[in-house]
């Protein structure tokens, strides 16, 4: 992968943040899967990358791993790496990764700042929510601890925009965590938000130790146009 494509070729769906030999990073349009599902395995962040290096070629065995997901509908980061030896490099310093997205949820949160903790688990619908500690999921595993943290970026009359740090990285868990304290993130029909042209969720921002250079990395992804909307600016 030392020579791809020329960018022109780029998949429109995706903007390219960083490249190194071993690592891939882009800001994903809201919309697009990050990775194959049963019911759709062809369009999604993963794929569209994967044709693009190996430039059309049916044969050739360029492949990669996503290190992370963000669902659907939320914009973004994803990170994808150029092995499996560099993406489980990642993983294991996965949790001291700094990961923050940006949020609008319906309603205004008057603390200033906090965390959500619970269990999370996953229904037969696979719709997420919170349970005791000791709770099993349908399939029999147990419940995930996840804990969110927020701080307000800004207020409007019936919204609050909002910095989101993930401390954990359970499935939903900002949409949950919000949702079940009353404050739905704006475009989120699943867990009870109003509706609205996209759901606002973006991840912003990853920061972490390079595993085989050591350097450190900070690398975000721009403010959708939409969010400018909330009060966000590309300082936020």
């Amino acid at each position: 992968m030392t020579k791809p494509p020329p960018k022109k070729y780029f998949p429109r769906e995706l903007r390219l943040i960083f490249e190194d030999e071993d690592l891939v990073v882009v800001d994903k349009a809201a919309g697009l899967l990050s990775v194959p599902a049963r019911y759709e395995p062809e369009i999604n962040a993963l794929a569209l990358l994967e044709k693009f290096y190996r430039k059309g070629n049916p044969r050739s065995k360029k492949t990669l791993f996503a290190v992370n997901r963000i669902d659907r509908e939320t914009s973004g980061i994803l990170l994808f790496a150029k092995s499996w030896a560099f993406r489980e490099g990642m993983h294991e310093q996965w949790s001291a990764t700094e990961k923050i997205y940006l949020a609008a949820v319906d309603g205004r949160l008057e603390k200033d700042a906090g965390t959500f903790e619970s269990f999370l688990a996953e229904d037969e619908n696979y719709r997420v929510r919170s349970v005791p500690e000791n709770a099993q999921t349908s399939a029999g595993t147990p419940a995930k601890f996840a804990a969110t943290q927020y701080e307000v970026a800004a207020r409007g009359e019936r919204w609050t925009a909002l910095r989101v740090r993930l401390l954990t990285g359970r499935k939903n868990q900002i949409r949950v965590h919000f949702a079940e304290a009353g404050f739905p993130l704006i475009g989120d029909a699943m867990y009870g938000g109003p509706g609205c042209r996209r759901l606002m969720l973006h991840a912003r921002r990853v920061e972490f130790s390079h595993p085989r250079t050591r350097e450190h990395i900070s690398l975000v992804a721009p403010v959708p146009e939409f969010f400018k909307k909330f009060g966000f600016t590309e300082e936020s």
